[in-house]
């Protein structure tokens, strides 16, 4: 098993690399800010979400929607990059 702070460190590394490869450099500042007030948020909202779904119905459709998201997102990013 991984290491939670090694898997967190890993995924901010890549994330911000990430997001400095699609901006241009004079930007970088803004980027990072939009950035992390977008994972403000989303943490937020998905927090909410999931907890509201394991809740009401239970952990089995909340990690669905989860696992849902996450390829959704890995599509995406593929997509973009």
């Amino acid at each position: 098993m991984v290491c939670p702070a090694f898997q967190v460190a890993i995924e901010e590394t890549l994330e911000d690399s990430f997001c400095a490869e699609l901006v241009e450099p004079a930007q970088h500042g803004m980027a990072f800010g939009v950035l992390a007030t977008v994972n403000g948020a989303g943490d937020f909202l998905s927090s909410v979400i999931v907890g509201l779904l394991w809740s009401a119905f239970g952990p089995t459709l909340a990690f669905g929607y989860s696992a849902l998201l996450f390829i959704a997102g890995a599509i995406l990013v593929a997509r973009i990059h």
